[in-house]
């Protein structure tokens, strides 16, 4: 499958993105897609083609209100997004939440703090699935559920280190979670 779409690409409210191609860069698919929809004050569309159907990004979009058009092709799968209706007042002044990350002692830390409980596990997870390539990790997150450690548990992976802290943000733990 070649990197071109077709289809008008002379609007400028377009964005032409490969599912692969983001993956391969280290970005998330669907901080980018919503980035694109959701952080403008115009309408945009998202054109995305993937070699497989992203069904956790087409499940996070439809429950943001984004309308999703798909064509299996025999290329793969092509797909035009949009929003239902455009930003309220409201929405454009709420920032969405977004996990950070830093090198600490040559360890990659990911802090979930502004996410809700169960999105903050399932940014974990994400983060896990697509970008990480290492044994050990440092999380930071407002609590630590059994469910939590079960899900980890079942993907191989244990807390090593489990400390409590509190910013100007609140209190969170910080842990670093080993493969086994």
């Amino acid at each position: 499958m070649d990197n071109e779409i077709t289809s008008d690409k002379d609007d400028e409210n377009s964005h032409y993105l490969r599912v692969e191609d983001l993956i391969a860069t280290g970005r998330i698919p669907v901080d980018v897609v919503t980035g694109i929809l959701f952080e403008s004050e115009q309408e945009a569309r998202v054109i995305l083609q993937s070699n497989f159907d992203p069904i956790p990004l087409r499940l996070k979009l439809t429950k943001l209100g984004c309308i999703i058009d798909r064509k299996e092709t025999k290329d793969g799968w092509l797909f035009h997004i949009h929003r239902d209706a455009p930003l309220s007042e409201k929405e454009r002044s709420t920032q969405p939440a977004k996990a950070t990350f830093r090198f600490d002692d040559d360890i990659i830390t990911i802090d979930v703090r502004s996410f809700d409980y169960p999105n903050d596990l399932l940014e974990v997870l994400r983060f896990m699935d697509t970008s990480l390539d290492t044994n050990y990790f440092g999380v930071e997150i407002k609590r630590f559920s059994t469910k939590f450690k079960d899900v980890l548990s079942q993907r191989g992976w244990t807390s090593v280190s489990e400390t409590k802290h509190k910013d100007d943000q609140g209190d969170f733990l910080a842990l670093i979670l080993e493969q086994k």
